[in-house]
C-alpha cells in the first residue's frame, strides 16, 4: 500500500519536469549586430610649413601674430627692401646701358655692311662688328637674369601666406636682423583638416568594408571618409597608418581620439550568452528541444562574433531555465 502511496506522490512531479518550458525564439540574422572596432587617431592639418626668410634684412613689420587667421597670399611679415630696390635699380641701369650699345653696335655694323659693298671697309673689320654685336646681344641675356634675379630677392622680402591657415608660431621680431634660412613664422593649413589612425596590420583590409567610419572624441563623433592606407607596416607600432577625410564638419587641428569603424554583422550581443557546465553558448531551436550551442571564443560580457549560415533560430526568452536537450514550447 504504502508503494502505491509514494508513486501517487512522484507522479505529478514526472508530469511537471516533463512539461515543455515556453520560450521566445529569433532568427541569429536578426540578433547579429555590426562589428565595432576601434584604433588611436589624431587629427592633422593637411599642409604645416616652417616659414623662414630667403634673403639676409632686418624685419621691418609683423602682419600676423600667433592664432591669427590668414587667407593664401595675404602678408604675413616685411622685411627692409632698400638694398634689393637698389639692386634691382643697378641691374636695370645696368640693362640699359647693354641695350644702349647694342643700338650702337646695330648702326655700325649698318655702316660697315654699306662701306663693304664698295669695299671700303676690310673684312676682318666687319667679322669684328659682327662679333661685337653678337657678345652684346649675349651680355644682355646676362644681365636680364640679374635684373630677373634682383626682383625676385626684393619680392621675397614680403613673406606671404601659402595657403589659408593660422599662425601658431612666431620668432621673427620687428628690428632683428634676419639671415637667409631664418624660421619666423610656423603656419597651418586650415580647413583641410585629415585624421591619421593607426590601424592594426590585421585589421587593415576591414577598412575598404567598413559600413561607417567615425572619428571619436569625448563622446562626440565625426562622420569621415576613407582617404589612403599606407600599405607599409610601421615595425614599432605593428600598424599601418590611414589617412581619412571629414566628410561633413571636422575636428579641430591636434584633436586626439578614436577612429571608430564598423563591419557589418557577425556579433551576437553579450547578454544572449549563457553558461552551462562552465562553457559559454547560446541554446538554440533543436525540433521540440532546446540545445546548447558552445562557443569557445565567447567572452563574459562581449558581444561573440558568429556565423549567421544555417538558419539558426536562438532562444532569447526563458533561456534561464534550460538545460541541453530539453523540452520547449515556442511561444
Amino acid at each position: 500500500m504504502m508503494r502505491f502511496y509514494l508513486l501517487f506522490l512522484l507522479v505529478p512531479a514526472i508530469s511537471q519536469a516533463q512539461s515543455p518550458i515556453p520560450v521566445t525564439v529569433q532568427p541569429l540574422s536578426e540578433l547579429l549586430v555590426e562589428r565595432e572596432l576601434r584604433a588611436p587617431a589624431e587629427v592633422l592639418a593637411a599642409n604645416r610649413a616652417t616659414i623662414a626668410t630667403e634673403v639676409a634684412a632686418v624685419v621691418e613689420s609683423i602682419h600676423a601674430d600667433v592664432g591669427q587667421q590668414v587667407k593664401s597670399g595675404d602678408l604675413l611679415l616685411q622685411l627692409q627692401v632698400t638694398d634689393y630696390e637698389l639692386a634691382v635699380q643697378q641691374a636695370q641701369a645696368n640693362l640699359a646701358s647693354n641695350t644702349a650699345r647694342i643700338d650702337q653696335a646695330k648702326q655700325r655694323l649698318k655702316r660697315a655692311n654699306d662701306l663693304s659693298e664698295k669695299n671700303y671697309i676690310s673684312a676682318d673689320d666687319l667679322l669684328d662688328r659682327e662679333t661685337n654685336l653678337v657678345v652684346l646681344r649675349a651680355e644682355r641675356q646676362g644681365l636680364q637674369v640679374v635684373l630677373a634675379q634682383a626682383k625676385r630677392n626684393l619680392n621675397k622680402c614680403s613673406i606671404r601666406a601659402p595657403f589659408d591657415g593660422v599662425v601658431t608660431a612666431r620668432s621673427g621680431q620687428v628690428g632683428s636682423y634676419l639671415i637667409p634660412g631664418t624660421a619666423v613664422l610656423t603656419f597651418v593649413q586650415s580647413g583641410a583638416q585629415e585624421v591619421e589612425a593607426e590601424i592594426p596590420a590585421h585589421l587593415s583590409t576591414s577598412l575598404a568594408f567598413a559600413s561607417r567610419l567615425d572619428f571619436s572624441m569625448n563622446g562626440q563623433n565625426w562622420p569621415l571618409k576613407l582617404s589612403r592606407l599606407s600599405p607599409v607596416i610601421e615595425s614599432g607600432i605593428r600598424a599601418q597608418l590611414a589617412r581619412l577625410n571629414f566628410a561633413e564638419q571636422a575636428a579641430a587641428i591636434g584633436s586626439s581620439g578614436e577612429l571608430i569603424w564598423s563591419i557589418p554583422g557577425g556579433l551576437l550581443p553579450a547578454d544572449l550568452v549563457v553558461s552551462r557546465n562552465g562553457q559559454f553558448g547560446v541554446f538554440v531551436v533543436d525540433g521540440d528541444n532546446a540545445r546548447f550551442k558552445p562557443l569557445p571564443q565567447a567572452q563574459e560580457g562581449r558581444p561573440v562574433p558568429m556565423d549567421e549560415a544555417g538558419g539558426l533560430s536562438i532562444i532569447v526568452g526563458g533561456r534561464e531555465r534550460l538545460q541541453d536537450g530539453v523540452a520547449i514550447a515556442v511561444e
